[in-house]
């Protein structure tokens, strides 16, 4: 297989399979998000690599599942993204490693590689994770809170009387069922989220994952990277094949 070829770059989240093109030198154009591994197998049918790495946190079986789909697809080497103890310029601070989400781990890599200085790393996607990093590279501690999607679902299943057929994004008090909800979920998300960086002034907020761009639009003080995750695995598997090298 040429060499030439480019490296395949997956993000498995709960709600998405996302995909990326990428190089040694820096991530490509081309990619897209799949709903399923159906929907993932026809995205890549005109597509060839030289290698795979995956960042997963579909859990085992669906792992399973995705590398079984890739080796039928590829004689091309499957890479599994994990959570180390440390990476240069990242200390990781629990005391179980592996515990820690890939995801998160990722986004701190890349984070720390675009900026040396202590950081507030936000990934808002169907979870928001906030993570802290020390001028000297060390996690801080973090925190993970329900998504704006997964507080909706709360009141719905748990709530027999609030149904929402329409989720709004606002701030502003509501008038009807939807707006409130709305209202409500996206306050104490953004109110969370705030209060992390006002507690931590000197740490640069740096912004990731789907809901990213609607935390901005609602008054979020941070740097938008929308592809930190991807960027983060792009420098792990670059890592790893440095360290295969003889």
């Amino acid at each position: 297989m040429s060499s030439q070829l480019p490296w395949l770059l997956l993000d498995v989240g709960n709600t998405a399979i996302k995909w990326r093109l990428a190089d040694g030198n820096g991530l490509l154009e081309t990619g897209g998000s799949a709903s399923d591994l159906v929907a993932l197998a026809a995205a890549l049918e005109e597509q060839e690599w030289a290698l795979a790495g995956i960042a997963s946190v579909a859990g085992d079986a669906a792992d399973a599942e995705l590398r079984a789909e890739l080796t039928q697809r590829s004689a091309a080497p499957v890479h599994m993204a994990i959570t180390a103890p440390s990476a240069p310029g990242l200390v990781n601070s629990y005391a179980e490693p592996e515990s820690m989400g890939v995801d998160r781990w990722l986004a701190m890599l890349a984070a720390r590689s675009r900026n040396t200085g202590p950081a507030c790393v936000i990934d808002a996607g169907t979870a928001v994770t906030i993570d802290l990093i020390s001028v000297e590279g060390k996690h801080q501690g973090g925190y993970i809170m329900p998504g704006v999607d997964l507080q909706i679902r709360a009141l719905t299943v748990d709530t027999g009387r609030i149904q929402v057929d329409k989720r709004e994004t606002t701030m502003m008090p509501g008038i009807t069922t939807d707006a409130c909800v709305g209202a409500g979920v996206w306050r104490a998300t953004m109110g969370a989220v705030r209060s992390v960086c006002e507690d931590y002034p000197d740490h640069h907020a740096m912004v990731t994952g789907g809901l990213a761009a609607t935390m901005l639009e609602l008054g979020l003080k941070a740097t938008h990277y929308p592809d930190l995750v991807m960027e983060g695995l792009r420098l792990w598997l670059l890592q790893k094949l440095d360290d295969q090298r003889p």
